[in-house]
């Protein structure tokens, strides 16, 4: 162990050659590698600070088949049938994530937990009551709670609210942790703090250069590192912002903590918050357009003091006593949809997973199988709807 956190794994401090070099040892490259495992192809995992220590170390891991974007407005931009496979894919997430890992979830804390959508003011209640009705017709569990309910049942001050039954929460460090631990007794080759600085074009194949001069040569490359990815895209496509959390002390009522579903609110940015199962909250949002990450850090303070203020508004109580608090960065597109897959104008063994927004890791379940269709030159069921080329209004202009 390094400075007291991750795992000692050695740097990469040579050449090396592999089928397939991922970048990023956060859940959704680890998920990737997974995917890849079975096929025998001799995998790499590089990343530039140990594994699970990037965006992994910073999401909240709220787990939700609800997209930022509403259904009903990702409608409007897509068309019925994509929007339609997005939320259902996302919903799908959950049921393929405890089939493939039942025993690693167990350790990771994983639960099954509702979720409620908060209308931020009165004039969001009708929005959201359109929105209910295009999810429940999509066959989703939904309900609408009045206000005197959310008062009742979880202490909200919001006119209303959807409460959706799929929803769950875990421990994204010890799942990442766990899981590449795995794929190393399977073959797997994992470098920290081995940074990659570039990506030549070797004809067919590509070669990472690493900070201190080693490389990689692979017949296929793929970027998970969260909004670092950007980095290596061909061209701009998407905007970084900052989002902040906190993670209270235990509550003097830990049963509180326990019951409470995921919440997250119609404003944006947004309200989210979770309990955790020591009795905790964790608490985040106030996102702010990145600049770069010394700013982001600069503005902890700032930020968590703003959401103190939205907590009291909401519960009419103070905060519980904070623990610690932190910023993390993340990437996202016009549609609220990643981008998974081949990049316009990037070498074609070269795959992006990327741009996740609030639902990281029910977009990562399906990448590692997407990633693994493109590298064996298959089409996937969801190129259309999260890769690089679907139809978007936004995106068009």
């Amino acid at each position: 162990m390094r400075d007291g956190r991750g795992d000692a794994r050695l740097e990469l401090q040579e050449q090396i050659e592999c089928d397939v070099a991922v970048i990023g040892a956060g859940i959704t490259g680890a998920l990737i590698a997974d995917a890849l495992v079975a096929t025998g192809q001799r995998i790499v995992i590089l990343d530039s600070r140990d594994v699970a220590l990037g965006s992994t170390a910073a999401t909240t891991a709220l787990l939700q088949y609800e997209i930022d974007t509403h259904l009903v407005d990702l409608t409007a931009r897509l068309g019925a049938d994509a929007a339609a496979r997005a939320y259902l894919a996302c919903a799908a997430s959950f049921d393929i994530f405890e089939q493939r890992f039942p025993e690693l979830l167990k350790l990771s804390n994983y639960r099954r937990v509702p979720s409620l959508y908060l209308a931020a003011d009165a004039r969001a209640a009708p929005v959201l009551q359109a929105e209910l009705a295009a999810r429940r017709a999509l066959g989703f569990q939904c309900t609408w709670l009045e206000q005197a309910e959310l008062v009742e049942r979880f202490g909200c001050r919001r006119p209303g609210a959807i409460l959706s039954a799929l929803g769950a929460q875990m421990d994204p460090i010890c799942f990442t942790q766990g899981l590449v631990a795995g794929l190393e007794r399977h073959g797997v080759r994992l470098f920290a703090r081995s940074r990659v600085t570039g990506i030549a074009e070797r004809g067919a194949r590509l070669r990472l250069e690493v900070d201190g001069g080693a490389s990689v040569d692979a017949a296929h490359v793929v970027v998970a590192a969260g909004f670092e990815s950007l980095d290596f895209l061909p061209q701009p496509m998407v905007r970084i912002d900052n989002t902040y959390a906190l993670v209270t002390e235990p509550l003097r009522d830990r049963a509180r903590a326990l019951t409470l579903p995921l919440l997250w609110e119609s404003s944006r940015p947004y309200l989210y918050m979770r309990g955790t199962p020591d009795g905790r909250l964790i608490v985040g949002g106030e996102d702010v357009p990145f600049k770069d990450p010394v700013a982001r850090e600069a503005l902890i303070g700032r930020q968590v003091r703003h959401l103190a203020t939205k907590y009291r508004q909401m519960f009419d109580q103070d905060l519980p006593p904070m623990a610690c608090a932190w910023g993390g960065s993340f990437a996202r597109t016009p549609d609220g949809l990643p981008f998974i897959g081949r990049a316009p104008g990037a070498h074609p063994a070269l795959l992006f997973a990327l741009c996740y927004g609030g639902n990281g890791i029910t977009y990562a379940v399906h990448a590692g199988d997407m990633i693994r269709a493109a590298i064996e030159g298959r089409t996937h069921e969801l190129d259309a709807v999260f890769g690089f080329f679907r139809t978007s209004k936004e995106m068009a202009a």
